[in-house]
């Protein structure tokens, strides 16, 4: 499992909290460990003077000078000194500082001493070996209180969360634009002309969007421009086809029947590739949703394919299976499968199942055809693109059918594969959005 994560967003603020991070944590350590030590040690050094002369000063002077001593003591460095005829045993602290604190008080003294905690009150005690005597030296416990990891941790934790704050807040202008523009490239990508991306922000990504637009809009006027061409084409077409068809009914009973028969079949293939055409040029009309019975709506295509003299099963749930799509466009896919599968199918039995659950929701169409190479399961769908097995003159088509139906799927979220069925031909796999399922 990858701990990094997925998104832009996540990614740029996560590689700048960690870097931030990073360095943050070397200069702490450098700092700790270049200047906090050594001035801890310093201090410690220092404060174990103090206590070490202090015990040296009441065994030197008499003992009338004592309480004076004390006193002064008291007052410029907190110490409270007493003398006793034993020492206590010593006691270890969870402090930093008491480390440097105990070696520097045994470099002093020359020995090492007890470090007592009092049981009551905030004192800590330290015990000096004098002649005869122990001279113990007593001071808040605070000035051994100072605790470096909690300030790194307050530092390293108040440094991270402010980091990532600010880091998510600065790629998060540069993310959200992103996001839009890749919700953008999607509607394109379906047929839709999406709403123009706002060109303002920092400069690369304003230009970005500028691009965008204009690629936009010279996509759609492109689309519309085939969609005239193609279409007058056809219109003028579709003209002398219909004085050639009136000139063939107008033929006397001389003529040759079968020459007859040929030209009328030729003007059918004619209309029918004319109209294939428009089809695809139209391009994506907008959806239009409406409630229906996908398993009515299979029947329905599976019947007009029986009428045609073909043989297709159906299987499946055999029952309701509500759906929210475009009637139409549902339709004009399932046709342009079902008429792939009867025309490459070899004649063979088209077997349509249908599975309807909670969890899927998908039609296969199967035949008994030659196949699809894998190199060539994607390239049928485009445009005009024919294997070589279509290419006898027998099945006839314009390479139009399957790219139709793909531009139907991109544009309702719907998804074709064509996969190579056991025992030989080909299985189109349909995949519906289980969202719009009742």
């Amino acid at each position: 499992m990858k701990l990094t994560p997925r998104t832009l967003l996540g990614r740029s603020a996560f590689t700048i909290a960690l870097t931030l991070l990073t360095f943050m944590l070397v200069s702490l350590g450098a700092a700790v460990y270049f200047i906090a030590i050594p001035m801890a040690k310093r201090s410690a050094d220092d404060f174990a003077a103090v206590i070490v002369s202090a015990a040296h000063s009441i065994e030197s002077l008499p003992e009338e000078m004592h309480a004076e001593l004390k006193r002064q003591l008291l007052q410029d460095h907190g110490l409270i000194v007493t003398t006793q005829t034993r020492a206590l045993s010593q006691k270890k602290f969870d402090v930093p500082y008491y480390i440097f604190f105990q070696e520097s008080l045994a470099l002093r003294a020359g020995e090492k001493l007890s470090i007592i905690e009092a049981t009551k009150g905030p004192l800590i005690w330290v015990d000096v070996p004098a002649h005869e005597m122990i001279v113990r030296i007593g001071f808040d416990r605070k000035r051994l209180g100072t605790n470096p990891p909690i300030v790194l941790l307050v530092v390293v934790v108040g440094g991270a969360l402010l980091t990532l704050f600010v880091s998510f807040l600065e790629v998060r202008r540069v993310a959200e634009p992103l996001a839009r523009m890749s919700a953008a490239v999607r509607e394109v990508g379906r047929g839709n002309k999406p709403q123009a991306l706002s060109e303002e922000g920092p400069k690369e990504v304003a230009v970005l969007a500028q691009a965008f637009n204009r690629m936009s809009s010279d996509l759609q006027e492109l689309a519309e421009n085939r969609t005239v061409i193609i279409a007058g084409i056809s219109h003028d077409l579709r003209t002398p086809l219909t004085r050639l068809g009136l000139a063939v009914e107008m033929l006397d009973e001389t003529s040759d029947p079968q020459l007859v028969a040929g030209i009328r079949r030729d003007l059918a293939a004619m209309n029918a590739l004319i109209g294939q055409f428009l089809d695809f040029s139209k391009g994506l009309s907008d959806e239009h949703l409406v409630q229906l019975d996908l398993w009515q709506t299979i029947e329905e295509q599976v019947a007009d394919l029986r009428r045609g003299g073909f043989d297709v099963r159906l299987n499946g749930c055999a029952g309701p299976c509500p759906y929210v799509a475009d009637p139409v466009a549902l339709r004009r896919l399932l046709a342009n499968l079902l008429d792939n599968a009867a025309h490459y199918g070899g004649g063979k039995l088209i077997a349509v199942d249908l599975q309807c659950d909670e969890h899927t929701l998908t039609v296969r169409i199967c035949d008994r055809g030659p196949g699809i190479p894998a190199d060539h399961a994607d390239a049928v769908f485009r445009p005009f693109h024919r294997l070589e097995t279509a290419r006898d003159g027998k099945t006839g088509g314009s390479g139009l059918g399957l790219a139709i139906a793909r531009q139907l799927a991109n544009k309702h979220d719907w998804t074709i594969e064509l996969l190579p069925r056991d025992g030989g031909g080909t299985v189109a796999k349909v995949g519906l959005p289980i969202s719009r399922r009742l």
